[in-house]
């Protein structure tokens, strides 16, 4: 319930203003992807049928064939279109299942907020495309349509590496005061004073991919980053015969999701490969360009055999620079995530493999996580969302589509 009166006097003023100046009202959201804030099922009283249909959009166009979109149209109509596969591990002894809204019930009108760590990122864009898919699904099953859906907004900023503007994102939607807020927390050592003013205002935190050091975090969705590292680098070390030296491309410094799989990365190679070594760790958050660091790599380790890379955008970053380079066709490439350049990359040899996460289960995960926090029911602290190693002989599987996305 919370924004409504602000969403309502808002889409009044914004629809009044583009019909006195001349100006076509926007509402697709697919034409504001330069703003780093966008709202998804915002219920607004004065709002267009089609603009209240289109929620989807955005999601949509990340999303892979195998994602969900809706078109515009009357409410209550949708298009024809294809749910996302959605799937969440299951321990022994957890509090819950986060792949499903069965048995949720929250009040009409409520408002989750999500502050990603980078809107332009393949990753964020199919967790998000997850998230609406729960969205979706609690609506459906509650009847909550119109005003009364729950909704969420998507922000952050516009590259990983901009932690400034991500706490001023979400200082702002913090003293907006929404049911429960989804996090993916670019530096482990900021935000601090934002939990505390969230656990002041009775906020839950849902911890999405990297967090905090916090005892005011409600539960963390995320991928097991170490235990997928470890395997990446079993994969790294079998590409290169168990021999040889080896790099890490790591997105960033002081990221929780990055310092946990560059550690567990190292610690295995030490333990079980006792002929590999890591000469060297670089990090894409500083001022050198990947492509910079890569060249000053190569001359100092001119026999490297392997590279692995933390994230899509490391990945994506070391393809394109070994591209330009000369006598580099025997690097063995081991990547994490998996977005449209590693995809095309493992299917031409380019890429050995990459360990993939599960963005779109990780962002149903999140959903599901928060709105049980709203609703006053037992939420696991932990949500380990999966991961999956796909190399060019399990790529094109049926059964890994669903951890694709473009």
């Amino acid at each position: 319930m919370k924004r409504r009166m602000i969403a309502v006097l808002l889409s009044g003023i914004l629809l009044c203003s583009a019909a006195g100046c001349g100006k076509e009202a926007v509402t697709d959201k697919n034409t504001a992807a330069s703003s780093s804030q966008e709202v998804t099922e915002t219920p607004a009283a004065e709002e267009s049928p089609e603009a209240s249909s289109s929620s989807a959009d955005s999601t949509a166009e990340s999303a892979s064939a195998s994602t969900s979109s809706e078109s515009s149209g009357d409410e209550g109509k949708e298009a024809d279109k294809k749910r996302i596969e959605i799937t969440v591990p299951h321990k022994d002894g957890m509090e819950a299942l986060y792949d499903t809204v069965d048995g949720l019930n929250v009040e009409k009108g409520s408002y989750i907020a999500v502050v990603a760590k980078d809107l332009s990122a393949g990753f964020w864009k199919a967790v998000k495309a997850g998230a609406q898919q729960a969205l979706d699904d609690l609506n459906a099953s509650l009847g909550y349509t119109g005003n009364d859906k729950v909704y969420m907004t998507f922000e952050g900023p516009e590259n990983e590496s901009d932690t400034n503007s991500q706490i001023n994102i979400i200082d702002s939607v913090i003293s907006e005061n929404p049911d429960a807020l989804i996090l993916g927390i670019i530096d482990q050592q900021s935000g601090q004073a934002q939990m505390e003013e969230a656990s002041d205002s009775q906020i839950p935190v849902i911890i999405a991919d990297s967090g905090i050091e916090s005892d005011l975090i409600t539960s963390t969705c995320a991928t097991d980053h170490a235990a997928a590292a470890k395997l990446a680098a079993d994969h790294l070390c079998e590409a290169i015969g168990n021999s040889g030296e080896v790099a890490i491309v790591a997105h960033q410094y002081n990221t929780e999701s990055s310092v946990e799989r560059v550690e567990a990365f190292k610690k295995e190679i030490e333990e079980k490969y006792t002929d590999v070594k890591v000469v060297q760790v670089n990090y894409g958050d500083g001022e050198e360009s990947i492509a910079d660091m890569l060249k000053n790599t190569l001359e100092t380790y001119p026999a490297l055999k392997g590279i692995f890379c933390t994230n899509e955008d490391m990945a994506d970053q070391t393809l394109d620079a070994l591209a330009d380079m000369e006598n580099t066709e025997q690097i063995q490439i081991v990547g994490f995530d998996s977005g449209e350049k590693q995809q095309k990359a493992i299917q031409e040899g380019r890429e050995y493999g990459t360990v993939t996460q599960n963005p779109y289960g990780l962002g149903y995960a999140a959903i599901v996580a928060a709105v049980r926090a709203i609703q006053g029911l037992p939420v696991d602290q932990k949500i380990d969302t999966g991961y999956q190693w796909l190399d060019k002989d399990t790529i094109d599987l049926e059964t890994n589509q669903k951890y694709l996305y473009n």
